[in-house]
């Protein structure tokens, strides 16, 4: 793969002759949590293995991220979306590390991402895990660089069997539409989707504008339309009504591993992957997908008991003390719409809070692990390995990065 007109040997040799700190280009948008946790990830990395001197130039979010004026150094790090960025970042003749999620023909540059697929399947699982039948998709047409997103979205519902209902814009609309039309053909689209329905949208920014539709329309958020986005915002996915739940990409990971990867170019190395995409850490519940959809009230009742208690130690006697009918109908029914039994049920309402507390505190291990109802912590390890494939102590270590 073609990454630069410079040499390895030619990068050794400026490495070696340099006495000042390497100049890096840092081409993300920071208008985002996304953007701005892969620069805090880069910071990271330059802070224990550089010094650095990281070179950015912030852009709006209608705006192109650009190389700094009058730029001159050693390497970059850009989200690449389009060929003409591609045919400038060859220009500097430096290596060139890609932390975009789109791979788009003639942007060969070595690439270190998140997994589409996966973060799409996590979404749309944990729509499918309240009891929602009916999943659609919502990106934005217009932004051809997620394009992506929609392709993972219609593979992940090929994979499940069901229908993939993606948005597309009317006829009438322009591609040149402000934003006032864009949210009414969206808000036409959401009255014509089946309801109850989830819908996965590509961004935040985009759930937020769901969010607002609904509301237009009279519709209930989550009881009738519920939102996960495909990215957690903490500060946008809060501060609109419901709150919204996001998919948790290790932001900070992707960009501490584009780093590791471009200081192997600048030590004249080659990496040893071409790529590197990483797994989603999990799902941030807030309201916008609080639900339990399904037709049967006694499992709707059972599902919200298991939600609310399954770190107080409960068992499933207690589940069918608080939901009286026979243990059988309670495995067979429940299964039915969560494609688990109680007890797999609780156990991973356990660990999502496990994971919860790993991301949002500074417990111990030991403390979580008694705070989610675990008796000792080595019953907690390996179930929770089971569910995200690595140790406590290693997702908390991956998150950080």
């Amino acid at each position: 793969m073609r990454t630069t007109r410079a040499s390895a040997g030619e990068t050794s040799a400026r490495q070696k002759t340099r006495s000042a700190p390497p100049r890096i280009a840092l081409l993300v948008a920071a208008w985002n949590e996304y953007g701005r946790g892969i620069i805090e990830g880069v910071w990271k990395y330059a802070q224990q293995h550089g010094p650095w001197l990281l070179e950015m130039q912030p852009s709006e979010p209608d705006e192109r991220t650009d190389v700094p004026r009058g730029w001159s150094g050693e390497g970059v790090i850009a989200a690449i979306h389009t060929r003409r960025l591609a045919a400038k970042l060859r220009g500097f003749a430096v290596p060139v590390v890609n932390v975009s999620g789109s791979r788009r023909e003639g942007i060969d540059f070595p690439r270190v991402t998140s997994d589409a697929g996966a973060v799409v399947r996590m979404a749309v699982d944990h729509l499918r895990d309240k009891g929602l039948g009916h999943i659609a998709f919502c990106g934005e047409p217009e932004r051809a660089f997620i394009d992506f997103w929609t392709a993972a979205y219609r593979e992940v519902m090929r994979e499940l069997g069901s229908e993939a209902v993606a948005y597309e814009p009317s006829a009438r609309l322009s591609r040149r539409a402000g934003l006032e039309a864009r949210q009414t053909d969206r808000r036409r689209w959401i009255e014509s989707l089946p309801k109850p329905v989830g819908i996965v949208g590509w961004s935040t920014a985009l759930c937020r504008h769901l969010a607002m539709a609904c509301a237009e329309s009279s519709i209930r958020v989550p009881e009738e339309v519920a939102i996960i986005s495909l990215e957690t915002e903490d500060l946008l996915g809060m501060v609109v009504h419901p709150p919204l739940s996001g998919v948790d990409i290790p932001v900070q990971q992707i960009g501490y591993q584009a780093a590791a990867q471009l200081d192997r170019f600048l030590q004249g190395k080659r990496p040893a992957s071409d790529e590197i995409v990483l797994k989603p850490l999990g799902v941030t519940c807030r309201q916008s997908t609080d639900l339990v959809a399904c037709d049967d009230p006694q499992v709707r009742q059972a599902l919200r008991y298991i939600r609310d208690h399954a770190t107080d130690g409960i068992n499933v006697s207690d589940v069918l003390k608080k939901v009286p009918m026979a243990r059988r109908s309670l495995e067979r029914r429940i299964r039915q719409v969560t494609g688990r039994s109680p007890a797999e049920e609780i156990r991973r309402a356990k660990i999502e809070r496990v994971r919860l507390l790993l991301d949002e505190t500074n417990f111990s291990i030991p403390e979580i692990a008694e705070s989610c109802g675990f008796n000792y912590v080595e019953h907690m390890i390996p179930v929770f390995k089971k569910y995200h494939g690595c140790t406590p102590s290693r997702y908390r270590k991956n998150a950080g990065s």
